[in-house]
């Protein structure tokens, strides 16, 4: 794309940015009055950026002239939405995967108007189509361009290749180029080409021999959609006489299945009539089943004797659900794709793990947003289409750029302006500030941002003596068991008012974690690693509809007072996973009780009772005497300022080439250090070393693997010299994942770098007697998050090593830190969602100040707005007796109005008795109906309900009723 012709719809981007939200209306208005002067539309957009500085809350018109750029001002003045306005208030660039479906989207001419009217489309296209013809096979471009034929599957898997090649270069002529790639089925070949990890040649070999394949099967079979569970599926097959397979699984609720072809057209009619999603793909082989067994011979013959090359861009193939690896061969790894079953659900979890929380779809018409919404959840990516079989193909792909767009603040949108081409309009409105009242009653003004030192403590506390009828089961967690689940009901049976029922039943389920008392952090993780994939977290789902409250049960997992050993570090791990859990549960309760032992007597045991039925977020039985005691644990600000650290002059820091590394080598340089080493294993490139430069100050970077033994003792032997004074631990890695996706390798991934690399480096790094290790642990050990667990129980076992390190006479101290900006741990999604939680950027010297001071115990160091701070904190201890939010009367009405508002009409016109299906209400739309309908009753829907049959009446009346089912639990 030629720079400044606009986006692909040749409409023109306009710019509107505030510091705050309601800034934006009146900054619309504004302008608004400005067009009566008849402006350019191109000179308002160009003025905009060349006076104004994008801010924090940003909104983008995509207007082809004045009237529709008047149209859309009026709309964001009066805070209505509007399909020419894109809007984001992130506050760091998204972490963007070009996503790429496999086959039953595509349609003879879907890309003719873009081909027509896209340059840039059409020289990619074409290059795609040479490729093809040079393979010896007919061009994709009539299968593209026509309406009617008769196609062969070269033709059209090769034109869906091509066109979803085409998009992605229009993606990338407007700046917005994939950090990973996911590819689906047929997709992989057009996502591994779009990394750069095969030819384009080699791509064309590939879809012609998978074409050539499938097509010799083709003719008596079929593919269906269904909107039900993995479980749920084979249960349905298993009812249909004739040959079915499991196809694919793309979501929690998401398959698709093959087989024969009356087989498949009577599962569709039975899940029809159970009020289940389901649809005909257009397809006519048994793809990813065993028929294709007998093709590998034939395959492995057509295809390219050829590896997968290193790729600038990440890819993820849904063959494996993980990243392919360089030097792939091509024949085992094309085989697998046409012959496995597709596990996009892992290939998402894997791209999550990365930190990519922007999710676009490279196809005609979006056949995996439903999937992507079922597993991303109420999280806040973006997640868009590139075209829509309804609304011209640049328009739609044009949207969901400037979606993406503008959720980037450092986007560079003059691109697409040419500003230089358009004179400054003269009078044009200044950007609208905030009133202050600066004169009114003197007071001191809080300052910006402080940074908050912080201490777990514990103080006893009493059990409510409420004897309301509970009714409680006891569960134990996957793992090593002993008699401790026993001891707990033998208590509970002795309280009158408590009965012991099964967790389908209970109000209270209370889960005993296994007895996992290995002391050694590195193998305690790898224990909670395998029993991760073994159910370790199932406990969750043994909650039934009255459940209120989850309560974990672990022994030794806190060390509440001085002279307790070190808290056994699975324990604590555990703890730390579930409090991050509770984040995906909001409708329940979810607490933690740590005891002194998996063997309580009587007196503890009945403590233990007291405390399960409290409503205390974190609590703990301790032992005083004969007496057991409650304790309760708060985290409270420290007082007084604690002490700096003497001064150290040769220092080693782990993670030395990441943003929090680089604060202590440049804050360090500055103080007093006279040698730096930073360890990190991509190196420190020479302009950042440069900028570390200070007199009398050696800085040395190492490329080193601290979780390698080898390679720390390498770079120990090089660099070691006389010994560290201070070690500075800031290695680390994250994996942000919900549940259902956290798998015993993405723990592992995330403790690596953190835990190994901590023992690897005080095993074979030289460091003097006197030294000081720093470790840089994470507040989410101890408050949790949202899809934090594999983050939190990292941090939390790092948090036990140091504990361990100082018990035996080290000097070492473990940070919990809230959030450090632009570190690279979270995406620009996670670092939105940690800040709404209250935590705001430290000031980067003023952490790295109050690190370096004496600590007894391990601080919490943190900037927060400390009122939406404490709410985050209220939320994670939801009490049990919280009401749910009545659905009727006037919710009732706000039920109709979202699903008007969804389908585009007058809410008076909405039949509440037809179904939602009927009434228009497709994949898409049920995605934003969804989260619609949770911000106005608080309750969850289900997609698959939405898409299940069911009419608008009764939505109202299934969330009325699960309100009433929570009401019942509390009589």
């Amino acid at each position: 794309m030629t720079p400044g012709t606009g986006l692909p719809d040749g409409r023109v981007p306009v710019l509107l940015s505030a510091h705050a939200a309601e800034l934006l209306a009146q900054d619309a208005a504004a302008i608004l009055r400005y067009l009566d002067r008849k402006p350019d539309v191109g000179a308002v957009a160009a003025t905009l950026l060349r006076t104004r500085r994008p801010r924090r809350h940003r909104a983008v018109i995509r207007a082809a002239d004045t009237a529709e750029l008047a149209d859309a001002l009026r709309a964001l003045a009066s805070g209505q939405g509007h399909p020419l306005i894109a809007r984001s208030s992130a506050s760091a660039a998204p972490r963007t995967a070009f996503v790429f479906p496999g086959q039953g989207n595509q349609w003879p001419a879907m890309g003719a108007d873009a081909y027509r009217t896209s340059a840039v489309y059409r020289a990619e296209v074409d290059r795609c189509a040479e490729a093809f013809v040079a393979a010896g096979q007919p061009s994709p471009l009539p299968y593209l361009l026509a309406a009617e034929g008769d196609w062969s599957q070269v033709e059209i898997q090769a034109a869906q290749f091509s066109h979803a090649a085409g998009l992605a270069n229009l993606w990338r002529s407007c700046g917005l180029v994939p950090d990973a790639t996911v590819g689906h089925s047929l997709g992989e070949v057009a996502a591994a080409y779009v990394a750069g990890g095969i030819t384009l040649a080699d791509a064309a070999a590939v879809v012609v021999a998978r074409a050539t394949a499938v097509d010799r099967l083709s003719g008596g079979y079929g593919m269906a959609s269904l909107g039900i569970s993995l479980p749920e599926t084979e249960q349905l097959i298993a009812t249909i006489p004739g040959w079915l397979e499991m196809s694919a699984v793309n979501a929690g609720t998401s398959v698709v299945v093959s087989g024969e072809r009356a087989a498949i057209d009577t599962l569709v009619a039975a899940a029809t009539d159970r009020g289940q999603f389901a649809r005909r793909l257009d397809v006519d082989y048994p793809g990813h089943t065993s028929a294709l067994e007998s093709l590998r011979e034939d395959l492995a013959a057509m295809l390219p004797d050829a590896r997968f090359a290193d790729a600038p861009i990440r890819f993820i193939g849904s063959t494996t659900g993980d990243m392919v690896p360089a030097g792939t061969a091509f024949g085992d790894y094309w085989y697998e794709n046409l012959r496995r079953t597709v596990r996009f659900d892992r290939a998402i979890a894997t791209a999550r793990g990365l930190g990519v929380d922007a999710f676009v779809e490279m196809s005609a018409h979006p056949s995996l947003l439903f999937a992507l919404g079922d597993l991303l959840g109420d999280d806040e990516s973006t997640v868009v289409g590139s075209g829509h079989r309804d609304v011209p193909s640049l328009e739609a792909l044009s949207q969901n750029i400037a979606a993406v767009a503008v959720a980037d603040p450092g986007y560079r949108w003059a691109d697409l302006v040419d500003v230089a081409a358009h004179p400054h309009l003269r009078g044009f409105p200044n950007a609208p500030m905030r009133d202050v009242r600066l004169w009114a009653e003197p007071r001191r003004l809080a300052p910006i941002q402080p940074l908050t030192v912080a201490h777990e403590t514990w103080s006893a506390t009493t059990a409510s003596a409420d004897r309301t009828e509970r009714r409680v089961a006891v569960v134990d967690v996957a793992g090593p068991s002993g008699p401790l689940s026993d001891r707990l009901r033998a208590a509970l049976t002795r309280r009158d008012h408590i009965k012991l029922v099964d967790a389908a039943d209970a109000d209270l389920v209370v889960a005993v974690a296994p007895t996992i008392d290995e002391p050694d952090v590195e193998r305690a993780t790898a224990a909670l690693a395998g029993l991760l994939d073994d159910g370790l977290l199932d406990y969750v789902d043994t909650a039934g509809t009255a459940c209120r409250a989850v309560c974990l049960v672990t022994a030794g997992g806190e060390r509440v007072r001085a002279g307790e050993p070190s808290a056994l570090p699975a324990q604590s791990a555990l703890a730390a996973m579930h409090r991050s859990i509770g984040f995906e549960h909001p409708e329940l309760a979810f607490r933690h009780l740590d005891l002194p032992s998996w063997e309580p007597d009587d007196a503890s045991a009945d403590a233990a009772v007291d405390a399960l039925l409290a409503s205390e977020p974190e609590i703990a039985v301790r032992l005083n005497g004969s007496q057991a005691e409650l304790l309760n644990r708060e985290v409270t600000e420290s007082v007084e300022p604690a002490p700096p650290f003497p001064a150290v002059d040769d220092v080693v820091i782990t993670g030395g080439n990441g943003a929090v590394g680089l604060h202590f080598a440049r804050y360090l340089a500055a103080h007093g250090a006279r040698r730096i080493v930073l360890l990190s294993r991509g190196g420190v490139d020479d302009a950042t070393l440069a900028g570390l430069a200070a007199p009398g100050v050696e800085v040395v970077a190492a490329r080193c693997d601290v979780s390698s033994a080898a390679d720390v003792a390498e770079a120990a032997r090089r660099f070691g010299k006389n010994g560290a004074s201070l070690l500075i631990h800031a290695a680390g890695a994250a994996t942000f994942a919900d549940r259902p996706a956290l798998t015993g390798a993405a723990l592992t991934d995330t403790a690596a770098a953190k835990i190994a690399g901590l023992a690897r480096m005080t095993e074979q790094w030289p460091l003097r007697p006197d030294a000081r290790i720093l470790v840089c642990s994470s507040v989410s050990g101890v408050w949790g998050g949202r899809s934090h667990a594999a983050y939190s129980a990292a941090n939390r076992l790092l948090d036990a090593m140091a504990a361990q390190l100082r018990a035996g006479g080290t000097h070492c101290v473990a940070a919990r830190y809230g959030l450090w900006r632009g570190s690279g741990i979270a995406g620009a999604g996670e670092v939105t969602r940690i800040e709404r939680s209250g935590l705001l950027a430290m000031d980067p010297e003023r952490a790295v100040e109050a690190s370096l001071c004496e600590y007894r115990d391990d601080p919490l160091l943190y900037s927060a707005d400390r009122d939406r701070l404490q709410l985050f904190r209220d939320s994670a201890a939801t009490t049990e007796n919280h009401e749910p939010a009545t659905i009727s009367g006037d919710t009732a009405a706000q039920v109709r109005a979202e699903i008007a508002a969804v389908l585009g009409q007058d809410a008076a016109s909405v039949d509440m008795a037809t179904s939602l299906l009927d009434l228009g209400v497709d994949s898409l739309l049920a995605l934003d109906l969804r989260k619609r309908l949770q911000r106005v009753t608080g309750h969850k829907v289900a997609l698959g309900t939405l898409l299940g049959g069911i009419t608008g009446d009764e939505l109202i009346a299934d969330l009325d009723t699960k309100r009433s089912e929570k009401v019942d639990t509390r009589d």
